[in-house]
């Protein structure tokens, strides 16, 4: 394990900054940058990561203080034809994405040779971080953040676009509420472009490769399921399912090795969940998932199994397994050497359990980028740890009366406390009293200066509700409808602009009429003197939040507006 260079602590191998003395591990190059203003509106104040290709630093907006993340292309990196390529592919697939579990993007442009992405900050932890700190999650909270990104991949995927370096580390969890986020599209391909996609190129990490990207085959949507079925995988079970000396011998076993079933690994999860996860690891892309929305709505109905019993139950299970897997190791001298010699495992599970022995308190990075993969050749990976197989029933009493031994001599750790909450924050403006209307689930908000009061937009929007039922019918929903608590904000046009307030990058802001927050579960509408107009944004805006919250896809939003037109 690495050490910190100034205080000599132990920190892993994805840190930024020694969680003991705060010391930059970034190499620096990379430092100097902090303190210059790139844009024209954007301050660095910090690294967040390096990779082969770029650095991704923490930024402010000059003029608002808004959190953003800055990732640069440096001039020599931009100066190469293919590299250059790499990163404006990656900046056109984040502008044709607007959806709340995709990063988003804020602006691009070139900066004295360098090429600068500015993205939204998102304040939580990269799903790998959270896999080497617990040694496999449980598996609602791994399932759910697999629902989170098969949502984000899902409209990435209907819009042409497919990600193709899926994996642990592309994945951002926030710390208030636990959504996910997918970031780095930077191999992301647009279906309709050729760009990028030469026989014989293989994209992405090897431990979460396709077989067709190990061939370096044309790869569509479903290469991304299996990527993310690999992911899930790790999440679960604590490490990868294939693993090697070399990055040969992990691609050849994508392409001819079946991966051990979960069960296989010690796991006791839903039947529907293993099922799922082996079928989206398929060797054939035709056996895998058709789409995303197949591979979530499998997810989904496992997680409708999910219950106290079955997750505590799984969580002492897996805490037996990884006390046996340790201590065994550690004090066994019954059990077989294995032939290749000594074990120097990099794996996420081993990398946690070593930094656990260590006592490392290694810090926690909070930003769009916790690490990113060298795209330059990368260091063969290590084989991992094999499965110890506990024959004993002995064996297994043993040590899970050890684990309650100790748990009951260790003193109970006080919970950490809770983030810091997070939000919208609006300019400061004079207001009309709030009003509440609970029987429709609605709270109104109102500018003071627009004409309309908090009752009259309740009232508008009480009557295009009324019009959804039947729609979704129409568009094949067979359950009651889905209908979320709203606050509708009425707002002047140019909040819209506000940085922080719309992240949509697809329209003029000063054109934006409605914009929906999915956290705050707040509707903006922007403010105007013409009934028709507001009314047509907020059937706009209601079809949308509709449409998310019953999962209908394509959205009758136009249907919705046609249907509240004066005859």
């Amino acid at each position: 394990m690495p050490a910190c260079p100034s205080c000599g602590a132990d920190v892993l191998d994805i840190d930024v900054k020694c969680g003991a003395c705060g010391t930059n591990l970034s190499p620096t190059g990379a430092v100097r940058l902090v303190g210059t203003t790139v844009l024209g509106q954007y301050r660095i104040v910090d690294v967040l990561g390096q990779g082969g290709m770029s650095v991704v630093y923490k930024g402010k907006h000059a003029l608002t203080d808004q959190d953003v993340a800055l990732k640069v292309l440096p001039p020599e990196l931009a100066a190469y034809s293919q590299v250059k390529s790499r990163f404006l592919e990656e900046a056109k697939a984040l502008a044709q994405l607007d959806h709340p579990n995709i990063v988003h993007l804020y602006n691009f442009g070139q900066e004295n040779g360098s090429f600068v992405l500015a993205m939204q900050f998102v304040h939580g932890q990269t799903w790998e971080r959270l896999i080497i700190e617990s040694e496999g999650q449980e598996w609602p909270t791994a399932t759910r953040i697999a629902v989170d990104v098969l949502r984000g991949l899902e409209y990435a995927h209907n819009r042409g676009v497919v990600h193709r370096d899926m994996k642990p580390s592309n994945v951002l969890v926030r710390d208030d509420d636990g959504t996910a986020t997918v970031m780095d599209f930077g191999i992301a391909k647009m279906t309709t472009s050729t760009k990028l996609t030469a026989t014989g190129q293989t994209m992405g990490t090897v431990r979460y490769m396709s077989p067709e990207q190990v061939r370096g085959q044309e790869v569509d949507a479903r290469s991304d399921i299996y990527s993310l079925g690999a992911t899930l995988y790790e999440a679960l079970v604590g490490d990868t399912p294939f693993d090697g000396n070399t990055h040969f011998e992990i691609m050849t076993k994508h392409l001819s090795e079946a991966p051990p079933t979960l069960t296989e690994r010690g796991l006791r999860v839903p039947a529907l969940l293993e099922a799922a996860v082996m079928k989206s690891l398929a060797k054939k892309a035709d056996d895998r998932f058709a789409t995303a929305r197949d591979f979530r709505k499998e997810l989904e109905e496992a997680l409708k199994d999910a219950n106290d019993g079955f997750a505590e139950t799984q969580r002492l299970s897996r805490e037996t397994v990884a006390k046996a897997r340790s201590g065994v190791v550690a004090s066994d001298p019954v059990l077989p050497v294995p032939p290749t010699g000594p074990i120097q495992s990099t794996t996420p599970g081993t990398r946690a359990a070593k930094a656990a022995a260590a006592g490392s308190d290694a810090g926690k990075l909070t930003s769009i980028a916790d690490k990113l993969e060298p795209d330059g050749p990368p260091a063969p990976p290590s084989r991992s740890l094999p499965w110890l197989w506990i024959g004993s029933g002995t064996l297994v009493l043993v040590a899970a009366a050890a684990v309650l031994w100790r748990l009951q001599r260790s003193p109970a750790k006080a919970p950490p406390p809770p983030p810091p909450a997070r939000g919208l924050t609006l300019p400061s403006l004079p207001w009309k009293p709030e009003a509440t209307f609970p029987d429709d689930q609605l709270t109104v908000k109102v500018v003071a200066a627009s004409k309309w009061q908090p009752a009259e937009i309740a009232a508008a929007a009480g009557r295009i509700r009324a019009l959804i039922p039947a729609l979704l019918t129409k568009h094949g929903r067979t359950e009651p409808p889905v209908v979320q608590p709203l606050t509708i904000v009425v707002v002047p046009q140019e909040i819209m602009c506000a940085p922080g307030v719309v992240d949509s990058v697809e329209r003029k802001c000063n054109d934006i009429g409605n914009y929906y927050r999915l956290k705050e579960k707040t509707l903006l509408l922007a403010d105007t003197d013409d009934q028709e107009l507001r009314d047509n944004q907020l059937a706009e805006g209601l079809g949308e939040v509709s449409c998310l919250y019953n999962d209908v896809t394509p959205c009758f939003a136009d249907e919705l507006k046609a249907a509240i037109k004066p005859r």
